[in-house]
Order: C-alpha cells, then sequence, then structure tokens
C-alpha cells in the first residue's frame, strides 16, 4: 500500500477545510489525522478528489504553496543545509521514498538545462493533485532555502486541466498540460545559486541519517513482497490475479508495484512461479492430493503444463519427485 508524510495529509485537510468543505464532507479523515506517521496514499488521494469536487479548481497549487521545509523531515532538514540549490533536487530525487513511495524522480543535468521528471501515473484523479501540488511545492523550496526566486522556464504535466493560465502565473514561465511526462525544467546557472544556511557538515550528517532511514525501509518494505505471497497463496486455486488487480489490493497502479518489485530485481512473474513451486512441493510431500488436484490447486488449468513446470523448476516430475521423498 502506496503511503505520504502525515504532515502532507494533515495540511490538505487544515486547506480544505479553510475553503469551505464542512467537518461532515471531512469528518472520517479529520479523526485519521496523525503526527510523525506516514498514512495511507489513498486518503490523501480521496481528500484532493473531494476538494477537486466541490472547491475551486487549483487546489494542487494551493497545497503546493502552503508546504515548507518544516513538513518533510529529515528530507527538509536537508533542503535547509544544501550547499546549492541543485543539490535540493538531488535529495529529492535520492530520498524522495522517505516522504512517500508513490512514484519516484529522475534528475537530468546538462550544461543550459536541468530537468526534473516526476515518474507517477495518474492513476486516479487525485494524482492529478498531487502532480500539481509536487512541483509547486519544490519551486516554493528553492525560494524558501536560497531567499531567490528561482523560477522554471517550463513545466509539463501528464494530466489534462482546463486553464494553464492558473499555473503559469505562478511558475512564470509555460505550463503545458497533456505532455509526454512530468516535468520541471530549469535553466542550470539559475540551481547553482547557495542556500540560505549552507553547512557542509550538517548537511553530510543529514545524507547519512537519511540513508539509515531509506534502509530501514527497504527493511521494511520487505512487507510488500509478504503481502503479495499471501494474496497469491491465498487465490491460487480460484485464479491467479493480474498483476493490476493486485495493484488495487495494495493501492497502487500496477506500474508501481512494477516498479517496486524492480527496485528489488523481481518481477511478478518470479513471485507467481514461486508462489506455485512451493505450494507444490509443500502439497507433493505433505498431502495425498493427486498431481491433477494439486495442478488445480496451483493455478494450472491443465497437469501437461503444471509437469512441464515442475520439472523446469526441479529437474524432476511431480510423481517422480513425490517418489524420491
Amino acid at each position: 500500500m502506496a503511503v505520504v508524510f502525515s504532515t502532507i495529509y494533515n495540511k490538505a485537510i487544515q486547506l480544505a477545510l479553510s475553503e469551505g468543505l464542512t467537518k461532515e464532507h471531512l469528518n472520517y479523515y479529520i479523526d485519521y489525522k496523525v503526527e510523525n506517521k506516514r498514512v495511507p496514499m489513498e486518503l490523501l488521494l480521496e481528500v484532493y478528489e473531494l476538494a477537486a469536487d466541490k472547491l475551486q479548481a487549483g487546489f494542487g497549487l494551493r497545497q503546493g504553496k502552503q508546504l515548507d521545509t518544516t513538513d518533510y523531515g529529515t528530507l527538509g532538514l536537508s533542503w535547509k543545509t544544501c550547499l546549492k540549490a541543485i543539490d535540493v533536487l538531488n535529495n529529492v530525487k535520492r530520498y524522495m521514498v522517505l516522504v512517500t513511495d508513490d512514484g519516484s524522480m529522475e534528475l537530468e543535468v546538462c550544461e543550459d538545462k536541468t530537468k526534473l521528471v516526476l515518474n507517477r501515473e495518474v492513476y486516479r484523479t487525485g494524482i492529478k493533485t498531487a502532480n500539481e501540488a509536487s512541483f509547486v511545492m519544490l519551486v516554493g523550496i528553492l525560494n524558501e532555502v536560497t531567499g531567490k526566486n528561482i523560477k522554471p522556464i517550463e513545466v509539463n504535466f501528464k494530466h489534462s486541466f482546463s486553464d494553464s493560465d492558473y499555473f503559469s502565473e505562478y511558475f512564470d514561465c509555460p505550463v503545458n498540460f497533456n505532455a509526454i511526462e512530468n516535468t520541471l525544467i530549469f535553466n542550470s546557472n539559475t540551481l547553482e545559486v547557495s542556500t540560505i544556511k549552507a553547512d557542509k557538515f550538517i548537511h553530510q550528517f543529514l545524507l547519512e541519517r537519511m540513508e539509515q532511514e531509506k534502509s530501514k525501509l527497504s527493511e521494511q518494505e520487505d512487507v510488500l513482497t509478504s503481502k503479495i505471497n499471501k494474496l497469491l497463496k491465498e487465490s491460487m486455486s480460484s485464479g491467479i490475479p493480474s498483476i493490476s488487480q493486485v495493484g488495487d489490493y495494495l493501492g497502487m497502479s500496477a506500474r508501481t508495484l512494477k516498479r517496486r518489485l524492480a527496485d528489488r530485481n523481481l518481477s511478478f512473474r518470479e513471485l507467481i512461479q514461486k508462489n506455485q513451486h512451493e505450494t507444490a512441493t509443500q502439497l507433493l510431500s505433505n498431502s495425498s492430493q493427486s498431481v491433477g488436484e494439486i495442478a488445480f490447486l496451483t493455478g494450472f488449468s491443465e497437469q501437461s503444463a503444471f509437469n512441464r513446470a515442475f520439472k523446469r523448476w526441479t529437474g524432476q516430475a511431480p510423481n517422480e519427485y513425490r517418489k524420491n521423498l
């Protein structure tokens, strides 16, 4: 399940209430408010979708403008102590996962232009607001930590919006919707300015701290594969779910799930085969069920296909494996 910092979630609720959404609209979400934790991304997206439906357009712009370094934990502190503005973007690329695991960043630095790419598919309406808020926030952070008026030269969003001028006024540059990718593009020289509180030693300490936090998250991320394995085992006999169905169950898009598995050098197909293999060997070893029944219980429609797969996994046919136990 995708998650996000609670400070971002709490500020979205506060903004929605200040703009006219009632406590009746947000009662469930207000009750869920927490401090210093990560909350399901789905909840933030639902708040964004309520705002899009009932409030003035541009909630993502207004949400992004109210977010600052204090909302981002150790990552926010690192932004303050970066030596240059470009380091802010480097840190968000490397440590975005500390704030949310829904999406990722890429940074392409050339001599004249620097491009930040946000990889997050619009798999529901609230993602549009989330992507808008992310770019507005980042430009605001650059201005906050440098004390300069740093603006991009071009902004692109993959989703549609009825009035691009709404964002052009804030970014002070062309803003394109229905683009190929989500990008913030800057003149590279504008990102070479120093930050107000640049501190090489404190920043290095914070980088080490973020690496520790990232490592701890990676350990916790094993929960992801555990959840997938559990789901596959429980559903195997009734039909193996697709990656889209598993993604829906976990609260993320199929693309995000593929990427998160790829980060672990895994594929969805490999997890399916691993679970089929484990279930098949367990049933062959500990039950009296026929090979045909085991084939069905491991998600195969034909015994012949199961036989071929099992021999590929173990080098033995199912009956031969059982005989040699």
